[in-house]
């Protein structure tokens, strides 16, 4: 039978082990450098830089850029739609903008006029339905009121900005979300939320392929409201 100190010893052994196992598990294995350097490989760590301030950025090129270029550049929304329903792929490659070739979500700078059929402010991704002109009654679209406003169709779309223009991934993120504030704060925390419903609004913005919703979303640039 196995002495007491024995048993002890292999307790204590089984509880090392489990640590370790423990601590290997959680951690991050990271290449050694010598290594990575002769099979060619770089080890990228990137941090968020101050020198670079978006925010800044996207005001300051909002009015002289970005708004007439949408003005120049957006196709009627009632010509996409319909080809969209049908195939997205078809719609992108007629009427959308992608940065990269394969693998990357179309872009598409569109502009309308409808009728608000439905006003959700129940989140602060708050959103109206828009019936495009002629009416029929039914919804055709989402349009994006804030004060969140989703995705990134607004960057996506400039064909004057390349994620190759920035240092990294994070700088280009934060990008899309300084054009998104520009949209609260210049666009559309103007409306009179309360009376939007049964108005008429006219609009320039974008819509991107990655939708999460039932019925297109677009991101306004422009708005008019009668």
């Amino acid at each position: 039978m196995p002495s007491i100190s024995k048993l002890g010893d292999r307790l204590i052994a089984q509880v090392v082990l489990v640590l370790c196992v423990f601590s290997f598990s959680s951690c991050t294995i990271v290449p050694d450098e010598e290594e990575s350097a002769d099979k060619g490989e770089k080890l990228d760590i990137y941090f968020v830089s101050d020198d670079f301030k978006p925010d800044e950025f996207a005001q300051s090129i909002w009015e002289d850029k970005v708004v007439p270029f949408f003005k120049d550049k957006s196709l009627p929304i009632e010509t996409i739609i319909p080809v969209w329903l049908n195939d997205q792929q078809t719609a992108g490659e007629k009427f959308g903008y992608r940065e990269k070739e394969e693998g990357s979500p179309w872009n598409f700078r569109v502009k309308g006029s409808g009728i608000v059929t439905a006003v959700n402010t129940e989140s602060r991704a708050s959103t109206v339905d828009i019936d495009l002109l002629p009416n029929d009654g039914k919804a055709d679209l989402v349009l994006q009121i804030g004060p969140v406003i989703k995705d990134s169709a607004i960057r996506d779309s400039l064909d004057f900005i390349s994620f190759t223009d920035f240092t990294n991934q994070l700088e280009f993120a934060r990008l899309s979300n300084a054009f998104n504030k520009v949209v609260n704060k210049d666009v559309t925390s103007k409306l009179d939320r309360e009376n939007l419903m049964g108005k008429k609004i006219s609009f320039w913005g974008a819509f991107t392929q990655l939708q999460d919703s039932e019925l297109i979303r677009v991101t306004p640039v422009i708005l008019e409201v009668e």
